[in-house]
């Protein structure tokens, strides 16, 4: 196994969330390879912190699909080959494009509302990606369930996990969730004067900047 760095408590969060962060960075710069195995025991002497919190970093990085638990092989580090991830790319652009379209059309007074304090929320976490991620899942769902499509919902739904993988390497630099959080809002905009070609327009051009993202950090 890669070796790791004690993690440093430096702030108020749960220890699960400092090294449910301290392994996703990891993973996500290569430092434990696709294909490692992870052992709770060694990972928990290594970051200088009990299994539990171990255990519960691990499940959560399962819900991200970003490890896998296999029969007899146990723990498996896990990530996207290229040609995946663009691929899903490209089934996201014309699905969350036709989403926005019919959000436009669709969206009710409250879920602009809702759209709103999302935004308001996303803005002053820039550094802070595991809080970011959260509500930006959020602004996502409510526009989702806004196109008032049962069958986009359920494929949405069908690549949570990968999307959540896929947003978890494109953000993040703050850069990047600077640009994101920006075309969030141009977005709203777009959704709450009901233009709907300009909805469509916005999402797909914020999916192929959040490829182009994802394709520089894994270059």
């Amino acid at each position: 196994m890669s070796e790791l760095t004690p993690v440093e408590i430096t702030d108020l969060r749960p220890i699960r969330d400092i090294v449910h962060e301290k392994l996703r960075t990891a993973i996500m710069r290569g430092e434990l390879p696709s294909g490692e195995r992870l052992f709770d025991t060694q990972l928990a002497k290594q970051l200088g912190v009990s299994r539990t919190p171990v255990r519960e970093a691990l499940r959560m990085l399962e819900q991200e699909a970003l490890i896998v638990v296999t029969p007899r092989r146990g723990t498996i580090v896990y990530r996207l080959k290229q040609e995946d991830a663009i691929e899903i790319y490209n089934i996201r652009s014309v699905l969350e494009g036709l989403a926005l379209r019919l959000a436009a059309q669709n969206i009710t007074h409250q879920e602009i509302v809702q759209l709103r304090e999302k935004l308001e929320k996303m803005r002053p976490l820039p550094e802070n990606l595991a809080g970011y991620m959260a509500v930006h899942v959020e602004f996502n769902s409510i526009i989702i369930g806004a196109s008032r499509s049962p069958r986009i919902e359920q494929l949405v739904a069908s690549f949570a996990s990968q999307l959540r993988n896929l947003r978890g390497i494109s953000l993040t630099t703050p850069e990047r969730q600077l640009l994101a959080w920006k075309e969030h809002c141009a977005i709203a905009d777009a959704i709450e004067s009901r233009d709907a070609e300009l909805a469509e327009m916005l999402a797909r051009r914020h999916v192929e900047r959040a490829k182009e993202a994802y394709l520089m950090q894994r270059a």
